[in-house]
């Protein structure tokens, strides 16, 4: 709680951060244009919360816009170990977990799934995400991430996915992501690619347009 001093922690080039907070209360305008609350899960605002951040590669407003980026690829997996220590230095709680890979998030660019692949691929270690590594849908003839959902939308479980692990990625109010589909390379049908909503987790297959995108690494 209060009391207690947390220390951060990097390995691998991602630092995780421990703060006694209240939650978010304010608004913003996620990347589809659509006005969101901060924090939108947490229904009692009054309370505290012991909120751990994960810093590292991030894509800045110029190499969304550029057609290539350059990022460092974190080495991973890692395993975070959190210490909080009360007023004499003694541990009293310790908070850990692995950390298997690291997203970047293109944020409001929505461009062809060739030219995403591409802009992904530029920097070196990341690609653009897989469904497997972004839901664990249960999706008639696609390849996602298992344990599998009963329907076409995430079952929330560590493990399964980014989506799935996460949730609403909109309502992160600093992740830039939108409630809206990302496209993956694996192939539906001729001439048409799967892409997943970053709300529900729900996979649906699209033609070449302009969707939003996510890398990972490795």
């Amino acid at each position: 709680g209060s009391q207690l001093r947390w220390s951060s922690v990097s390995r691998g080039g991602i630092t995780a951060t421990v703060n006694w907070t209240r939650p978010r209360s304010d608004t913003f305008t996620d990347p589809a244009g659509v006005n969101r609350t901060s924090d939108s899960w947490i229904s009692d605002k009054s309370q505290y919360v012991t909120r751990v951040t994960l810093n590292g590669p991030r894509a800045n407003d110029n190499q969304i816009n550029s057609s290539s980026f350059s990022l460092s690829a974190p080495s991973l997996p890692q395993t975070f170990e959190l210490e909080g220590k009360d007023s004499s230095g003694r541990v009293v709680v310790k908070y850990g977990f692995q950390l298997k890979q690291w997203f970047v998030n293109r944020r409001d660019k929505r461009e062809h799934p060739s030219n995403q692949s591409s802009w992904c691929s530029s920097s070196s270690g990341y690609r653009l995400a897989k469904l497997k590594d972004l839901t664990n849908s249960n999706c008639n003839g696609c390849s996602s991430a298992t344990p599998s959902s009963p329907g076409n939308n995430y079952q929330r479980r560590i493990g399964a996915g980014f989506f799935t692990e996460w949730g609403s990625m909109y309502g992160y109010a600093d992740a830039g992501f939108a409630g809206y589909y990302y496209w993956t390379p694996d192939f539906a049908a001729v001439g048409r690619l799967f892409a997943v909503n970053a709300d529900t987790g729900f996979v649906h297959y699209a033609t070449a347009g302009g969707l939003y995108a996510v890398c990972t690494t490795p």
